[in-house]
């Protein structure tokens, strides 16, 4: 935040900083555990997307954008900001999913859902048969213990280049607050974003001072920059540019440059007395301080890296 305010890139924040912003307690551990009543509930919720039979037929993915689509704008995630598109024949479809869809047994019973629901669908359509192998929860959870067990750490980070669903992150989360999961496959993004929403929310809603946390669609294996398919919105919402001289009706168009509205004095980090007694940094730590919702400027993004990976 102070980077973005004196228009700098950021450093690492000091420990003490963090430890002021987290709450004192350990992250809150997840007990995975599957429950097909939980999984009957939501392919029940899908077969109630088409007016006539069931979900898993030749417009399977439609059906399932359509309730991701729907779940996140519930959610009120800032990417979905309507209530999404009926799909064709399915008429009524939002009241449908209003009334069948039950979040409760999900959050009771833990587990990757949507992993073990679309290989059900994945020879349904020729785009979606290349294969989606999703790796069992079972041994996601094994693999964190033996990366992570010991490890006390809260402001760790981790890099999943082939998240899925986002099963290993969804384990991960037990011993790490920040991370970033890639993919190739946007719709698999969406069904790792909804997961998150329910188990591990700090991967859903990013705790940016921590570092990078983002789910990202592109090729792992590619030289192409991959595309922020959460992160950004979240920093559209949070961080607003600063009107340049040139939006003051100024003869001399300058670089856009961040501010607050308080005085732009630099701030040594260091100097836990600054730390205190600077407004911002008070209003950011006891949740106070909102900005408002314009769009953010692309030195911005330049700050926090969003399209260095």
């Amino acid at each position: 935040m102070l980077a973005i305010l004196e228009n700098r890139k950021p450093e690492i924040l000091p420990k003490f900083v963090i430890e002021e912003t987290l709450p004192a307690e350990p992250i809150p551990q997840i007990e995975w555990q599957h429950s097909p009543t939980a999984e009957a509930m939501l392919d029940n919720t899908l077969n109630c997307i088409p007016q006539h039979g069931e979900w898993k037929t030749w417009s399977a993915w439609d059906y399932l954008e359509f309730f991701l689509d729907w779940v996140l704008f519930a959610f009120g995630h800032p990417a979905y900001k309507m209530l999404p598109k009926e799909p064709a024949g399915c008429e009524g479809a939002s009241m449908r999913l209003y009334q069948m869809f039950d979040l409760s047994i999900l959050m009771l019973y833990p587990e990757d859902y949507m992993g073990r629901l679309l290989p059900q669908i994945c020879g349904k359509t020729a785009q979606k048969s290349s294969g989606f192998y999703p790796t069992p929860l079972a041994l996601c959870q094994f693999m964190s213990k033996l990366v992570s067990g010991d490890k006390t750490e809260r402001i760790s980070n981790f890099n999943e280049p082939a998240c899925g669903t986002g099963a290993l992150m969804l384990t991960q989360s037990n011993y790490c607050l920040s991370g970033i999961g890639q993919d190739i496959d946007p719709t698999l993004l969406k069904c790792a974003l909804f997961q998150f929403y329910l188990f591990s929310p700090w991967l859903a809603v990013p705790i940016w001072w921590l570092g990078q946390t983002d789910l990202l669609l592109g090729n792992t294996l590619s030289s192409d920059r991959p595309q922020s398919t959460n992160a950004t919105y979240w920093y559209n919402e949070w961080f607003e540019p600063v009107e340049s001289q040139a939006e003051n009706h100024t003869d001399c168009p300058v670089e856009h440059e961040i501010s607050s509205g308080e005085s732009s004095e630099v701030i040594d980090l260091n100097d836990q007395t600054s730390i205190h007694s600077n407004p911002v940094i008070q209003e950011v730590v006891k949740g106070q301080r909102r900005s408002r919702k314009t769009t953010t400027s692309p030195h911005q993004f330049t700050l926090f890296n969003l399209d260095d990976f």
